[in-house]
């Protein structure tokens, strides 16, 4: 009986920072994402810092730099609704569900599973627009319009793919 108990208090401690993070992600970039709303839809487009950070408010449809870009509505639908749910929905099983020894993917996991979830979340809430507000520049380089739910994703990747390819090389 005290081993069950155990067993669960250590299921339930690892689940700790999976939680945290998807709440935290989300809660972030929704909460940005009204801000953005909210200022920018009157105020109309807003350079800082000399022009590096530039803030404009987009409802973006077409994905990740425009990746469904003029492909069949029937396409659009499945790679951004189809295809992102039962991604994440694996991520969230993996996450929550399966039994791992070593949970050194749980942190950039959680950051890119909760950035998808706000994004999926936002595009059904609104019409499947997702808001993108910032825009980065430096003399003709430039960013594409981007969230802080994009930074969660891309900032996850990079750790996640780190951690993958370091215990490969050992």
């Amino acid at each position: 009986m005290l081993a069950l108990i155990d067993r669960r208090q250590r299921r339930r401690a690892g689940l700790r920072l999976p939680v945290s993070l998807l709440a935290f992600t989300i809660v972030t970039d929704q909460l940005t994402k009204a801000v953005a709303e909210r200022f920018l839809a009157h105020s109309g487009d807003l350079n800082v810092w000399g022009g590096l950070v530039t803030f404009s408010l987009v409802k973006n449809y077409e994905g990740f730099l425009g990746i469904v870009r003029g492909l069949p509505q029937s396409l659009q639908f499945f790679f951004l609704y189809v295809c992102v749910t039962v991604l994440l929905v694996a991520c969230l099983f993996y996450l929550f569900f399966l039994r791992r020894p070593n949970p050194r993917y749980d942190l950039p996991l959680s950051l890119v599973t909760g950035g998808g979830l706000s994004n999926l979340l936002d595009r059904l809430l609104h019409d499947g627009g997702v808001t993108d507000f910032v825009m980065l520049a430096a003399g003709k380089l430039h960013t594409g319009i981007f969230n802080l739910a994009d930074v969660y994703i891309l900032a996850g990747s990079f750790v996640f793919g780190f951690l993958f390819f370091s215990r490969s090389g050992k």
